[in-house]
């Protein structure tokens, strides 16, 4: 490395974050779960990403000035990314980064810039006042949002959390998002019916989502909603006794109310499960309403008015995976925005 060549920390206050991360030592911010940001802003000539990723399904949307996005696959281990140089408006180049993939694909890791003469960070635009947080699986990842037939990339790449419900919820109402998400995990148990993984009350506390050593600073962001769509992976292996159901729903809102004590609380479904009341998923779709009618009672019974449900519509993607796909997803935030906007007073 040239000595003429500035290298920026993640931890320079000029460096935004919007997310979940975790810090290790001065040169390094890992990132786990998915929809987390990264913005800076800088002119002259252009500055190089240093990137580590613990597996080689990491990736992220590079944006510059909100322009379309591009996609950037991590290769496993480290890596740099140097921007492409040209000149620069007055106002500088805003650079945006956001972690596509899911919390299980690996954690990605920033280890700061390296800036060559002549290049100056200046301070990127605020992010919104407002913030949101959805707690949620694969669905409010974004998972296999990007699919289009034949369908033969199962990769990170078609996971994309940017456009995810929660995100564009997010654009829409001017606010900032965090995903605290992960595929294949429930309230209560996973997919495969275990609940000895880290499940919603497991990874909530968490800045990255599979270490338990990484505690996250509740104080650092102060959602001033929080939506819930969780369910589905409690529900695919079996049915589950209605009291344990409705106790876990309820112990996780008490971990919400505890760390978020004047955030609005919306429960919302899975648009994956049918609603047809003739199916075994029909049947599951009523059986978690009739448990969450009862915590949202139980709720305003002891003064907490603040929660509330908002029903979801099957979006049941396509005939080879059953995650909604973009578009659905843009229905899903359409049907969320109206019961959001009436709890927060948006």
């Amino acid at each position: 490395m040239s000595s003429s060549v500035t290298v920026v920390s993640p931890r320079d206050p000029r460096l935004q974050y919007m997310g979940r991360y975790a810090f290790a030592g001065e040169g390094e911010a890992k990132l786990g779960f998915p929809g987390v940001t990264i913005r800076f802003a800088y002119r002259g000539p252009a500055p190089t990403i240093m990137f580590g990723a613990s597996s080689s399904f990491c990736a992220f949307n590079l944006a510059v000035n909100g322009w379309e996005p591009a996609v950037i696959r991590l290769p496993e281990g480290r890596s740099e990314l140097p921007l492409p140089s040209g000149p620069a408006p007055a106002g500088g180049w805003v650079v945006e980064l956001v972690r596509r993939n899911e919390s299980w694909q690996g954690v990605a890791t920033f280890h700061g810039l390296q800036l060559p003469p002549g290049c100056e960070l200046l301070a990127p635009p605020p992010l919104p006042e407002r913030r949101l947080m959805f707690i949620g699986d694969s669905i409010t990842c974004g998972e296999a949002i990007d699919r289009l037939p034949p369908e033969l990339d199962n990769s990170s790449r078609m996971a994309n959390a940017s456009r995810s419900y929660g995100m564009l919820l997010g654009r829409a109402l001017g606010a900032q998002v965090h995903l605290v998400s992960y595929g294949g995990r429930g309230v209560l148990r996973d997919w495969q019916g275990r609940t000895d993984t880290n499940n919603a009350r497991e990874f909530f506390p968490l800045a990255l989502p599979d270490d338990p050593a990484a505690k996250w600073d509740h104080a650092q962001y102060q959602p001033d909603a929080v939506v819930i769509a969780l369910g589905q992976n409690d529900l695919s292996s079996g049915w589950i006794e209605e009291t344990a159901f409705t106790a876990a729903f309820a112990a996780l809102l008490g971990d919400i109310r505890a760390a978020y004590p004047r955030a609005a609380v919306l429960f919302t479904e899975s648009p994956m499960r049918s609603e047809d009341p003739a199916t075994e998923d029909g049947r599951k779709r009523e059986f978690q309403r009739r448990c969450l009618r009862t915590v949202i009672a139980a709720a305003h019974a002891g003064g907490d008015q603040r929660v509330a449900f908002a029903p979801l519509h099957q979006y049941p993607g396509t005939p080879t995976n059953a995650h909604p796909v973009a578009f659905q997803h843009e229905q899903m935030a359409a049907e969320l925005i109206g019961p959001l906007r009436q709890l927060t007073g948006w």
